[in-house]
């Protein structure tokens, strides 16, 4: 699949990230103008994301910086290889960075408390699973909040005192 970076012909304020093969019109993120993808001027297209994504965020800039995005001569001489600099020179090469973050679906708080009475025969002291949802990151004031909207949902009751059960 390939990538390309577009500028909106409206607003001329937004540059964006489009997929070259698949669409037929896209919608300015900023302006909400309908564009015609035939008819843009692609900037920058590659097969990988992150490249794309890095150009982005270069021509980006320069918008910002400047007002406008313009393409740098080609007779203009340069020294070696181009590196991501925000807001000058935008090399036709850009230097490639990978985003090597790592994202955790974030799981909600009242969904661990379900785990552990499931992983627990459904059945629990109050104070057991107490520790083991302040282990897992749940917040102590948080907890008790959210057991009384559980019980209020019937999501789980309480068979006798102390003891949380999972219907």
């Amino acid at each position: 699949m390939a990538y390309g970076v577009v500028i909106c012909t409206k607003c001329r304020k937004n540059a964006q990230i489009i997929e070259l093969e698949s669409s037929k019109t896209t919608r300015c993120q900023r302006c909400n103008a309908t564009l015609t993808v035939r008819k843009l001027r692609i900037f920058f297209s590659s097969e990988e994301l992150n490249e794309a994504i890095s150009f982005r965020t270069q021509v980006q800039a320069s918008i910002v910086e400047n007002e406008t995005y313009t393409i740098p001569p080609e007779n203009e001489s340069t020294s070696g290889t181009e590196y991501q600099v925000f807001g000058q020179n935008i090399g036709e090469k850009t230097a490639f960075f990978a985003d090597n973050r790592k994202y955790h679906k974030k799981i909600k708080a009242d969904e661990l408390i379900l785990d552990i009475l499931r992983s627990n025969d459904k059945q629990m002291l109050y104070g057991e699973i107490k520790k083991m949802a302040i282990a897992l990151d749940i917040d102590e004031d948080r907890f008790d909040d959210i057991l009384r909207k559980m019980l209020q949902a019937g999501e789980i009751y309480s068979p006798s005192k102390n003891v949380i059960r999972l219907v």
